[in-house]
């Protein structure tokens, strides 16, 4: 699949501005601050319905304005499908509303329009994924499973239903007004969808801990070794059933704990993955230069378990990694661009040392003009 064309009406920094793309490397470039993170937003967007940088429309609507609109023109398995987010309401009315539609009809639910069309971002965010908190690298977990599979999706969302009302039990039997046979349903909805997640989190790492590791080495990071391992809350060992009985077991032995707390201490929503650069914890002892190139690598191997699952190639969106790499590992992620459909990458500028391999692709700078004879550098 790739990008064709995209329209940005009273979204973000731009009044109105269409952009034309083509398949193959990308390169979007323009001064700090001119919108070129912005370009790439409005792409994921139509991908996942969600921004990466705010769940709030209000934000990503022009100052002054009351709507905003995104418009993607895709092919997709050589037919076009044009997606269409707006944001507000341009006849007035409410301003909090988001309408979704897909070749010009409205889509009632988010889940029905998320995979219609799949991208893989990686920008200065995507360091949290390293570098942050268990909750970071769930949120990645989710985001990149539920782009391929919409029962994942219904999974988390009766998961994360039967933990607050669970919860909220939990706080309720601790002041004495309810007794633990209430739990029983709730318990039973937990479990059922978390053992599912549990089994879908661990395929999916198995994978992307292979392809990860061998695209950090084609990144030029000499003999060191990147490591991704799935840390379940719930073990895995064996099949769903087995993973089903291990978490009524561990929530049986977490009673007490739990009841007194107010709140479900295990499951999926206690996940982690460990990183680590020669069995060297990652996120604790991992270089900034070293925690980026494994960032980096995560991001390119999401787009070929996508594609190897789906059959469907993601469009890579790379937000300012000509400047924030050094030479070396931006031409070796420059050369991944012939293993894609297509890659978007934006840059406030590019290495002289980089030219050449921008050559055949097309440029787009951020005042709208395009052009598919390369980068001249100005003299």
């Amino acid at each position: 699949m790739h990008l064709r064309s995209l329209v940005l009406e009273n979204f973000r920094c731009y009044e109105r501005v269409e952009l034309r793309f083509a398949r193959g490397l990308n390169a979007v470039l323009g001064p700090n601050a001119s919108g070129k993170t912005t370009i790439l937003e409005a792409i994921y967007l139509l991908s996942t319905t969600t921004s990466p940088r705010s769940g709030s429309a209000k934000e990503m609507i022009r100052h002054g304005e009351s709507w905003a609109r995104v418009t993607g023109v895709f092919t997709v398995r050589d037919r076009d499908l044009t997606m269409r987010m707006t944001l507000g309401d341009p006849s007035g009315g409410r301003s909090g509303r988001k309408t979704i539609e897909v070749d010009g009809r409205e889509i009632a639910s988010r889940r029905r329009a998320v995979g219609r069309v799949q991208s893989v971002l990686f920008w200065i965010g995507e360091l949290e994924v390293v570098k942050g908190p268990p909750s970071e690298r769930r949120s990645f977990l989710n985001q990149a499973i539920g782009q391929m599979s919409a029962r994942y999706l219904d999974d988390l969302a009766r998961y994360r239903r039967a933990l607050r009302q669970r919860n909220e039990l939990l706080k309720e039997i601790a002041r004495g007004g309810r007794n633990g046979r209430a739990l029983a349903p709730w318990t039973r909805t937990l479990v059922e969808a978390g053992a599912a997640i549990t089994i879908d989190r661990a395929e999916y790492l198995a994978a992307l801990g292979s392809e990860s590791s061998a695209l950090h080495e084609r990144l030029g990071v000499g003999a060191e070794a990147l490591s991704v391992n799935y840390a379940p809350s719930v073990g895995v060992s064996g099949n769903e059933e087995d993973v089903t009985r291990a978490f009524h077991e561990t929530l049986a032995q977490m009673h007490d704990r739990e009841v007194e707390r107010g709140s479900t201490q295990t499951g999926p929503h206690r996940d982690d993955v460990t990183l680590a650069i020669d069995d060297v914890d990652l996120r604790r002892f991992g270089s900034q230069g070293q925690q980026r190139t494994a960032a980096l690598a995560l991001k390119l191997a999401q787009a070929r378990v996508a594609r190897a699952r789906t059959e469907d190639q993601p469009i890579l969106l790379l937000d300012d990694c000509l400047s924030e790499l050094d030479v070396n590992r931006c031409g070796a992620m420059l050369d991944l661009s012939h293993d894609h459909e297509q890659m978007i990458v934006t840059s406030a500028c590019c290495p002289e040392e980089l030219e050449r391999r921008l050559a055949d692709a097309r440029v787009i700078t951020t005042d709208g003009t395009s052009a598919d004879c390369g980068y001249a550098r100005a003299d």
